[in-house]
């Protein structure tokens, strides 16, 4: 028989991550417990004998996380560049209705190369604004996770989600010629991108936000022993009480109380 040892108990909370959604650590814990339980309804009658009989009923469980408070400041979510193609040269330069074959090229420069949005070297176009409506379609049309607006004479165009601050200042780009005409490119770079952020830990500011709100989430505990078994828990449930205490070796502690809502998934085996 293996020890469970306490340093392999984790609580975790599932929430937002860098990656996606996933289990976050509840930040500096010291202990975690779980507690189950069930009523009983007694079924005893006149001739059961001289013990009670019962039959279980309601079931509930509920949990206390220990540890040392872990401060860190509110998730945000990620804010995408954008750019402004202005493409009014295109619309002065009298090739409407295009009398051959008119190229353009959409592309932006990620922090590895570059990237192809959207091209076209078919068919002629009787406006402006036909060739326009066809670049901004395929750009959402396409693959790349880049999306695009109409405003005037300009395509302004969103940068994919996960780039965040790091193609601002990057170009995008309209490369576009008139059948055997000199390539002319039309450029503007990227800005107002910001980087999601997401916590490596849960913080009290979280913990707090969820009680204050009566917000329900899901949290995990998982066990393993020395001989690599595992016992895993899987709950939802409220924040029934938050604690702070700060000691004489100045020291902020904190403990926080949960009640389970629902059937926990229990599950155990062999890792």
């Amino acid at each position: 028989m293996g020890l469970v040892r306490g340093e392999d108990v984790i609580l975790s909370m599932y929430t937002q991550t860098a990656t996606g959604i996933g289990y976050l650590p509840i930040g500096c814990a010291r202990s975690v417990t779980f507690d189950i339980s069930t009523d009983f309804i007694e079924t005893s009658v006149t001739e059961s004998g001289a013990f009670k009989t019962f039959l279980p009923s309601g079931k509930q469980y509920s949990g206390n996380i220990e540890g040392l408070v872990f401060l860190d400041k509110p998730q945000i979510n990620e804010t995408k560049a954008t750019t402004t193609l202005d493409l009014t040269d295109i619309s002065d330069s009298g090739i409407f209705p295009t009398s051959g074959e008119l190229y353009a090229l959409i592309r932006a420069f990620e922090p590895l190369g570059w990237v192809n949005l959207f091209a076209t070297s078919t068919g002629t176009f009787a406006t402006f604004a036909d060739f326009l409506t066809y670049l901004n379609n395929g750009i959402n049309a396409g693959s790349t996770g880049y999306t695009s607006t109409i405003s005037g004479n300009a395509l302004i165009i969103t940068a994919r989600p996960g780039l965040g601050n790091d193609i601002n200042g990057n170009a995008c780009q309209c490369a576009w010629s008139l059948s055997s005409t000199p390539q002319t490119n039309i450029n503007n770079d990227f800005t107002g991108g910001i980087d999601g952020y997401y916590p490596d830990k849960i913080s009290m500011g979280l913990l707090y936000s969820k009680f204050i709100n009566g917000d329900s989430f899901q949290i995990q505990y998982f066990e393993t022993d020395d001989d690599n078994h595992y016992l895993y828990k899987v709950c939802q449930v409220y924040i029934e009480s938050i604690n702070e205490t700060a000691s004489f070796d100045n020291i902020t502690t904190f403990s926080a109380s949960f009640k389970g809502t629902g059937v926990p998934n229990i599950s155990y085996g062999q890792i």
